[in-house]
């Protein structure tokens, strides 16, 4: 009886609050949009354990403090800081459970980690901006210390991985479908779809939706294939739609670039069934005459600009790159201008004015580092590099694994033309690293030995060799009638040991 009282309370609650969106949507189809995305989070969180639920809330933070609504940036941004916070004191809390020590690259990789969050807090001692540079270390150092804790204390379980990183697809593909729902409330998506601008979502600008939905792409390919239900594919649409909107060429091309890393590491089999299917549909679509469509369309032509018509197509950035290398090695090379100081620098030398450029940040992951702790910072980044690139050649590219690949070569090229790789205010320095640490935590130690989760496949004893029957290779010979017979060598070697 109670439990069908619960379900007529849960029932009449739904639908009052479906009334409640459609009345919201005949005034502002923001708020309508806004609703339906906060009651979908608090279904799904209910039915999360503590620390997801904490985890979603950080990540929502954070695509808040990315966004161009200033009201959600202001709102959000020191609890995001403070969320991070707590997911790290909760995993401290967390009981320890039995673990081996860490494989060699996973260790180097979280020692790199943390080197480059301490050099980014050290260096306040000498940055132009003392307490910025102190306050934004610390909160690389929360990043390095969530990333060792999971690595530690809850990633172990692979089941456990799988369950966290659905809950960071779940906000980021939601992020996107609040995107379009934002773009056609303010017009900015049908303007989009004319072709006469890119298309920026609830972020502050086009690149940032584009690194997100590049993100979101393969963590949801990683999330199929490691559930094999295709219902997880359905929080890629609207991420592949946002990403071709923004017309953010470099992260197009680091998608693209990404699957096919993954295609090649398969071997020649998945190529060439990937070459048949595109040939057939690209056949299809010309005989139903949608190419031609597809090609007028104003959104595709003004892609095809973006990669043709352009004097420039680096936008200034490769301008900025070498201005910016100039102004490191000729005033301090080896110690930088200090973590997160190059928004104040550029105030301080009016560099950007002299050079005509309107670019407020270096749009280099790599050289901005170099520009903020200059060569000190060279080691740990070559250290951080190698653990990155070991994890993208070296990992089976099998289940979980053939997503997250796809997201750390995507990442790793989208990083060189933007400088968010370590940063701490938005998503995805949080999700790349995390995903090489996924990666890096379950590689085979031993390609002979390692299975395609990396654990190692026990050997297994053949049934007809008993302990202590004598030598390995040998086995004793059947009891003959007059007594027992002496231990000789076996006429027929067990195949199992040869």
């Amino acid at each position: 009886m109670v439990d069908r009282v619960s379900q007529l309370a849960s029932l009449v609650g739904a639908a009052c609050l479906v009334v409640v969106t459609i009345i919201l949507a005949m005034h502002d189809l923001l708020i309508a949009c806004a609703v339906a995305a906060l009651l979908l989070l608090v279904g799904c969180a209910c039915r999360m354990d503590g620390w997801r639920a904490m985890l979603a809330l950080t990540m929502g933070l954070l695509v808040a403090a990315s966004s161009d609504v200033q009201a959600l940036v202001d709102a959000s941004f020191y609890p995001r800081y403070a969320a991070v916070g707590m997911l790290v004191v909760w995993l401290l809390c967390v009981r320890r459970p039995p673990s081996s020590r860490f494989t060699p690259w996973t260790g180097t990789f979280v020692g790199a980690l943390w080197l480059v969050a301490g050099l980014a807090t050290v260096s306040a001692t000498w940055s132009i901006v003392a307490l910025e540079t102190f306050q934004r270390g610390v909160a690389l150092l929360l990043l390095a210390a969530l990333v060792h804790l999971l690595i530690r204390r809850r990633w172990p379980d692979r089941t456990v991985m799988l369950a966290d990183l659905r809950v960071i697809y779940l906000v980021l593909s939601l992020s996107a479908v609040v995107s379009l729902g934002y773009g056609l409330t303010d017009a900015t998506l049908a303007a989009a779809l004319s072709g006469s601008q890119r298309f920026q979502g609830l972020y502050n600008n086009p690149n940032m939706l584009g690194m997100v939905c590049a993100l979101t792409i393969p963590l949801g390919w990683a999330v199929y294939r490691q559930t094999r239900r295709p219902i997880e594919m359905l929080g890629m649409v609207p991420a592949a739609g946002a990403l071709v909107l923004s017309q953010s060429r470099t992260a197009l091309v680091a998608v693209a670039v990404g699957a096919l890393w993954v295609v090649l590491r398969h071997g020649i089999g998945p190529v060439a069934r990937l070459v048949t299917a595109a040939a057939a549909g690209l056949l299809t679509a010309y005989l139903f005459n949608l190419l031609p469509a597809v090609a007028a369309a104003p959104w595709m032509q003004q892609i095809v600009a973006r990669f043709t018509a352009q004097e420039d197509l680096s936008n200034g950035r490769v301008a900025m790159w070498q201005a910016t290398v100039d102004l490191w090695w000729q005033n301090r090379p080896a110690l930088g201008f200090g973590y997160a100081s190059r928004d104040h620098l550029t105030q301080l030398t009016s560099y950007e004015r002299f050079l005509g450029l309107d670019i407020g940040v270096v749009h280099n992951s790599y050289l901005q580092l170099l520009l903020e702790l200059g060569l000190v910072a060279v080691v740990p980044l070559l250290m951080l590099l190698l653990a990155v690139f070991r994890a993208a050649v070296r990992a089976p590219v099998t289940r979980i694994n053939s997503g997250l690949i796809w997201l750390i070569v995507t990442g790793l090229l989208i990083q060189i033309t933007e400088s968010a790789m370590f940063g701490t205010g938005q998503t995805y320095p949080y999700v790349f690293w995390l995903a090489v640490a996924a990666v890096l935590l379950h590689l085979p130690t031993d390609r002979r030995t390692g299975d395609a989760t990396g654990q190692p496949t026990p050997r297994r004893r053949p049934a007809d060799v008993r302990v202590g029957a004598g030598p390995v290779g040998h086995r004793p010979r059947p009891a003959r009638s007059g007594g027992d017979a002496p231990d000789g060598p076996s006429r027929r070697r067990l195949p199992a040991l040869r």
